[in-house]
């Protein structure tokens, strides 16, 4: 069910024309590297390719943000006014990403979170997953785009490798 958004553990057999999402880390000494995607399988719906193009671009918008100096809430910002000056306003969650730490399975969540108001203030070596959702519940279609990112003295690195495409099987 990719609009359940957690994870959820069942026997189902895929359906020709139907989605999956995904969400994996690597992990060292406790700590981790996430990535999320989901992936039309079948044929992806328009609807998909266009949900995945604002997350491309949402999350293109959050990491020209996720700077020293800057508060993570102001990260939220800019994924928040992404989504809704491209009409998805009723579509995204309101929160896009936390900070990464050496935690133990089977969580990688740390605090700060990326929401509205977060005060916290952005530093080299922070470490975030950012996670771009979207839940088109009328239309039964979710898309999720996240990468984690390292925070440097100029900007980020993303820690991820894997191009930024839409795959569908």
């Amino acid at each position: 069910n990719a609009l359940l958004c957690r994870y959820q553990a069942e026997k189902r057999n895929l359906s020709n024309q139907d989605q999956l999402s995904i969400e994996w880390a690597g992990t060292y000494k406790h700590y981790h590297s996430a990535m999320f995607r989901t992936i039309p399988i079948g044929k992806a719906d328009p609807k998909h390719i266009k949900m995945h193009e604002a997350c491309a671009e949402a999350l293109k918008n959050c990491e020209n943000k996720l700077k020293p100096g800057n508060k993570v809430g102001e990260v939220f910002d800019v994924h928040a006014k992404t989504f809704d000056d491209l009409g998805y306003n009723k579509s995204r969650m309101n929160a896009c990403g936390y900070s990464l730490g050496s935690t133990f399975s089977p969580n990688w969540m740390d605090w700060p979170m990326l929401y509205e108001g977060n005060s916290y203030i952005i530093q080299p070596g922070n470490i975030f997953f950012m996670h771009m959702i979207l839940m088109d519940s009328e239309n039964q279609l979710a898309m999720n785009l996240g990468e984690t990112y390292l925070v440097t003295k100029n900007g980020n690195e993303r820690l991820g490798k894997q191009k930024l495409d839409l795959v569908v099987i």
